[in-house]
């Protein structure tokens, strides 16, 4: 039996939006001034980044990038109250409306939208939406 021929495909590319782009552009500028030999700081003060930016510029692939990006992404205002509004969504008595739940998570503290609210709500209709991370307590609080 002759061995499969291996068909080399093309690396896929990031979609061409705005934020992709302007990565590029900084990406490419960021190791242009490096190679040059500038400091961090000049470079970040040429390009009006912060030095961190300019260091996760220029250590990182630019493939990486985007999806370092999502990892620094602090958990939204939204995440304690999500398993509520599951719970609620999914009640046998029918469904609420995203105003109401908004309305009920707002006077229990969260600081959230309600674009948050109806975005989550869109998500769980649509069987899309991540599943809510069980609450782990700190060590602390085991201790008590």
């Amino acid at each position: 039996m002759p061995e499969p021929v291996l068909i080399e495909l093309p690396v896929p590319e990031l979609p061409r939006t705005q934020i992709i782009e302007r990565t590029r552009h900084r990406f490419d500028d960021v190791h242009r001034l490096v190679e040059k030999g500038w400091t961090i700081s000049a470079i970040a003060r040429r390009l009006h980044l912060d030095r961190k930016s300019v260091r996760r510029f220029r250590d990182t692939d630019l493939d990486e990038l985007p999806a370092s990006a999502r990892d620094r992404r602090p958990n939204g205002v939204l995440e304690p109250f999500k398993s509520y509004l599951n719970a609620r969504f999914t009640e046998p008595q029918g469904q609420v409306s995203g105003t109401r739940l908004f309305l009920e998570i707002h006077e229990r503290g969260c600081r959230g939208s309600r674009q948050a609210v109806r975005k989550h709500l869109a998500a769980l209709r649509a069987g899309t939406a991540e599943p809510v991370r069980a609450d782990i307590p700190s060590p602390r609080k085991i201790e008590e």
